[in-house]
């Protein structure tokens, strides 16, 4: 892996109602427990604020990362982005 001192290689959102936007890594840091620390922090956060739900749209490939750290799948999400098929699923965790 390069080194890139001082540029970001990845972040989260959380929304105030426990719904995590997004999770976001450079692809170079893939693999390497960045989503992970992200994903705690925003869970730390979310515990600091009172949430006790959490809840995303993730994609096939965060799908695994969200399992991994307890969250189920709700429903898978079909949809089409500029006549493409594509889908997500809606996952949630009780953290609280």
């Amino acid at each position: 892996m390069r080194r890139t001192i001082g540029k970001p290689v990845g972040y989260g959102d959380l929304e105030p109602n426990g719904h995590i936007d997004h999770i976001y890594c450079r692809p170079d840091v893939i693999g390497t427990g960045v989503g992970s620390a992200i994903y705690a922090s925003i869970e730390a956060a979310a515990r600091e604020a009172g949430i006790t739900i959490l809840f995303v749209e993730a994609s096939e490939a965060a799908r695994r990362l969200f399992e991994r750290r307890g969250f189920r799948v709700d429903t898978r999400n079909n949809f089409e982005v500029n006549g493409v098929p594509i889908h997500n699923y809606r996952m949630s965790k009780t953290i609280g």
